[in-house]
């Protein structure tokens, strides 16, 4: 595992036990502030950022157990270890379950200090890595709503003006479709008296030959009639009967 470095803020009402945690954090290469008390824990946190904070449980004034949501409220990157007596276990069992991320128990072993900072601080990085991730990950997913927010905007646009341009083609071939109409119109208009001069002109050929043929016929034979009717009372009745 990849060893953290980090600022470290030490709470305890007891110099011994804030000077032993001090140096050995810093001869770990850690940077350690001191702090007193409850209030002197929440001011030196205000003004300044800690990566991790070992806090006393049993303090004079605030004790541990109060500071700790104000902490968790106030700087939640921040990891809190509880430091508490063999007795205060189940004390240390609900500031976990109150948002602190571990306990040392008293008299703590220096080695065990180093574990808990170090698998302290890693999963603080871990969980500030998962968060940059998050936010990279709204950005981007902002990011491509923007776009596919645009592309469908370009797209309606594109939309829109197809449709008046066909709207404008339509206009302009109205006028077009009306004069087609009128001048279909006119040429029927103009065919019918041409086709009934044609079918009259039709009717009267067709009845004048037939009956010019038969009139001619029946004036022929009108003639041939008279003729021999004439011929017989011209002759005498003897030659008549003779012939």
């Amino acid at each position: 595992m990849e060893k953290c470095t980090g600022t470290i803020l030490v709470v305890d009402d007891e110099e011994s036990i804030r000077d032993i945690l001090c140096r050995k954090l810093q001869s770990q290469g850690y940077d350690c502030v001191a702090a007193v008390n409850g209030k002197d824990a929440l001011w030196k946190a205000f003004m300044q950022d800690f990566d991790l904070v070992f806090m006393d449980i049993k303090m004079p004034g605030m004790s541990g157990m109060e500071v700790l949501p104000k902490m968790i409220t106030d700087h939640p990157d921040t990891c809190v270890i509880m430091v508490t007596a063999v007795s205060d276990i189940q004390t240390a069992v609900e500031a976990m379950k109150r948002g602190a991320y571990d306990y040392l128990p008293k008299p703590f072993n220096l080695d065990d200090l180093i574990m808990r900072t170090e698998r302290a601080l890693e999963r603080r990085r871990l969980v500030l890595e998962n968060k940059q991730y998050q936010l990279r990950l709204e950005q981007r997913v902002k990011q491509q709503a923007g776009q596919i927010q645009q592309y469908h905007s370009e797209a309606a646009e594109a939309l829109s003006r197809e449709q008046a341009a066909l709207a404008e083609m339509e206009v302009t071939r109205q006028p077009l479709r009306e004069e087609s109409k009128i001048g279909a119109r006119a040429d029927v208009e103009t065919s019918r008296p041409a086709k009934g001069f044609a079918k009259k002109l039709s009717q009267l050929l067709g009845s004048k030959t037939p009956g010019s043929a038969d009139g001619r016929s029946d004036t022929a034979h009108t003639q041939t009639d008279a003729t021999s009717e004439e011929t017989r009372e011209a002759l005498p009745q003897g030659q008549v009967k003779e012939a």
